[in-house]
């Protein structure tokens, strides 16, 4: 046993040195990567790395294959999706990368959480600091919140440990993870990512070594993993959680990581702007919406030879329901001769075609206002509006809140 321990520590050693190297070379000739968006305000930050609106993406710190480690996996270097894309939901758009490649190096990580003993409790109730001091005593170290993130996604960088669609069963979530981080390590088998690291979600939340970079809330540090009553939000891979590194609690634990750090960091600005906001520019926001909008309403059985069944945008909005994501509302009427008018409201997210033009449209909702082409207005909260329909009954009210990505419709309101 002596001599494989000292055999595996030669090889990271030797694995250092080569990363030393490298970061020494990498001071002659900066390497960067740009994600797109990065034409707009960014700027070099003197350390081979590129400051973008999406993120912070550096170079890896290590790429030769990993000698075997006694309870540990080894992440091969590769290229992680981090964070959610934007056409995926659930996400937090202000808190997650949206989809941004990362090329991350080569690194260890512990199979289960600490002690990384299979049967064993997990430890829990510890700070930021007590956490790393616990790695250290390991030789090993916390993880960055990227590598965690990678760890969890496996090679295909999927939402889940276990894929992309969600199931509550295969990790236990949608209880709190107090209730859950009395679990023994290792008892949900199939709760394992691709790279065969197991019990990432489920249970406690994870330290890693990283600061909230989201906005300005620089001071607070980051976990991973873990478990809450909303299991499909917080199960992703993508999903952080962010607290005072002093923080401890029966559901804050750990994990280790070894070999070199990657530098990668999530730093994500906060877009922000008028709440909602109507638009003069209609006909340019909403002619990706018109195809949508032609198929729900217009009654092709009732065109006229003038064209009088066409659907037509009357109001649009731009709505931004939280930092990071900007959709556009829109009304209108599909007119007739033959019947009343039919009216309908649409929400949509708006692709660039990376000139500044629009390029293509991912619908969230659309519903029926009745006859008559419907005004939205604020509900106290940005991610809550409402709009007035008149139908052949009666006026009525009915609210809609932004989700997750989602739009959630209320109950009709007479």
């Amino acid at each position: 046993m002596r001599g494989r321990a000292k055999k595996t520590r030669s090889a990271v050693s030797f694995a250092t040195l080569l990363a030393r190297r490298r970061t020494a070379s990498a001071a002659l000739a900066a390497w960067a990567i740009c994600v797109p968006g990065c034409g707009r305000g960014s700027r070099p930050s003197g350390d081979a790395s590129v400051q973008v609106d999406a993120g912070l993406v550096s170079a890896p710190s290590a790429t030769a294959a990993g000698a075997p480690r006694a309870g540990m996996v080894w992440i091969p270097p590769g290229v992680l999706r981090a964070g959610t894309p934007p056409d995926r939901v659930p996400r937090i758009a202000e808190e997650e990368m949206p989809g941004v490649d990362v090329a991350l190096g080569g690194f260890y990580v512990d199979a289960l959480p600490f002690p990384n003993e299979a049967g064993a409790i997990p430890t829990e109730n510890v700070t930021r600091d007590e956490a790393q001091h616990l790695c250290e005593t390991k030789s090993k170290r916390l993880c960055t919140e990227l590598e965690w993130e990678r760890a969890c996604k496996g090679p295909s960088s999927t939402t889940y440990e276990y894929g992309d669609t969600y199931r509550a069963a295969t990790c236990d979530t949608g209880v709190p993870a107090e209730q859950a981080a009395k679990r023994p390590s290792g008892e949900l088998l199939t709760c394992k990512s691709a790279f065969g690291v197991m019990d990432m979600h489920g249970g406690a939340w994870e330290w890693t070594d990283a600061t909230w970079g989201r906005g300005n809330a620089r001071e607070l540090g980051v976990l991973r993993g873990g478990n809450a009553v909303a299991g499909e939000l917080v199960g992703r891979c993508a999903n952080g959680l962010a607290r005072p590194p002093g923080s401890r609690s029966p559901a804050m634990g750990l994990r280790c990581c070894a070999g070199p750090k990657n530098d990668a960091r999530v730093d994500l600005p906060q877009r922000t702007g008028l709440p909602l906001e109507r638009t003069m520019k209609t006909a340019d926001l909403t002619a990706p919406l018109l195809p949508l909008a032609t198929a729900a309403w217009v009654d092709s059985s009732a065109a006229t030879p003038d064209g009088g069944s066409a659907f037509t945008f009357v109001h649009a909005w731009t709505w931004r329901p939280v930092a990071n994501e900007e959709l556009v509302v829109a009304t209108g009427c599909a007119r007739s001769v033959v019947h009343s008018p039919r009216c309908g409201l649409v929400v949509g997210r708006i692709g660039s075609d990376g000139d500044g033009g629009l390029a293509s449209v991912a619908e969230l909702a659309h519903v029926d206002n009745g006859i008559e082409a419907a005004e939205i207005a604020e509900v106290g909260d940005p991610k809550h509006l409402r709009f007035k329909g008149l139908d052949a009954k009666s006026p009525y009210l009915r609210d809609f809140t932004y989700a997750y990505g989602r739009i959630e419709l209320g109950e009709i309101r007479r």
